[in-house]
């Protein structure tokens, strides 16, 4: 991708960017006697509310369509592999008829419930390095507001 910025200023974001393990180096390939490096996202980014709403209304639909196509992507996958076959498996579609207060307050829950969410996948990282069998799940949170 062509970002149009001094090549300084890129090397030095993309380095920041592997110092805190949010890319990788894929491969590298010769191009007009250097070296081109190619990166993969390693961490998506984790936005709050206040984040969120101050992104470009472009951006926030870029982000949510990816994050859609890689959520029925994942879900895809796991029912060809038979998972969703599993009891344990949580899933719940219900429509709502909320107010604007009652909108924003569903969604101070959902995101008190993401953050127990990530906790306990820290215990459970904790109990992995102690020798516990872990296996990846995923959440997926969705609340909008439906076409009129």
């Amino acid at each position: 991708m062509e970002l149009g910025a001094p090549l300084g200023v890129v090397s030095y974001h993309v380095r920041m960017l592997r110092d805190y393990d949010c890319v990788e180096l894929v491969r590298t390939e010769p191009r007009r006697g250097a070296l081109q490096h190619f990166y993969k996202a390693t961490a998506r980014p984790n936005l709050d509310e206040g984040q969120w709403r101050t992104l470009p209304s472009g951006l926030r639909k870029e982000l949510a369509g990816e994050t859609l196509q890689e959520l029925i992507a994942d879900l895809a996958a796991a029912a060809d592999a038979g998972a969703l076959e599993d009891p344990e498996v949580v899933l719940s579609r219900t429509p709502l008829e909320l107010d604007e207060r009652g909108f924003r307050k569903l969604n101070k829950l959902m995101a008190k419930t993401l953050d127990q969410a990530l906790a306990i996948a820290a215990e459970s990282s904790e109990r992995r390095n102690k020798g516990a069998d872990v296996f990846g799940t995923e959440v997926g949170l969705l609340h909008f507001k439906r076409a009129q």
